[in-house]
């Protein structure tokens, strides 16, 4: 998951999230990551190349309601590499921090 990404309100609309989303973009690709998680503001992220995680077979952890289920995304880093991909992401790390 590349998270968190945000922007002070002051600072929106200048290009700052999509140039920090873009550099680390780049450094999971490097990395060799198969493919990036996000959950957050859909248009922006669409805008950014993610889609609507369901689109690749990855869903949220059972129990954890999604009130908008488009707000959880996935990007490949190369194209096929979430082909054969499916399952839950687990969100244990909120709840055992």
């Amino acid at each position: 998951m590349l998270a968190p990404v945000a922007v002070h309100a002051d600072h929106f609309h200048q290009g700052i999230g999509s140039v920090m989303l873009t550099q680390g973009i780049e450094k999971v690709r490097i990395a060799g990551y198969k493919g990036i998680t996000v959950e957050g503001d859909y248009p922006f992220y669409n805008r950014i190349g993610f889609k609507t995680s369901s689109k690749y077979n990855i869903y949220p952890t059972s129990g954890i309601p999604m009130q908008e289920p488009r707000c959880m995304m996935c990007q490949e880093t190369y194209e096929g590499a979430l082909k054969n991909i499916k399952g839950y992401i687990v969100y244990d790390m909120y709840f055992n921090a």
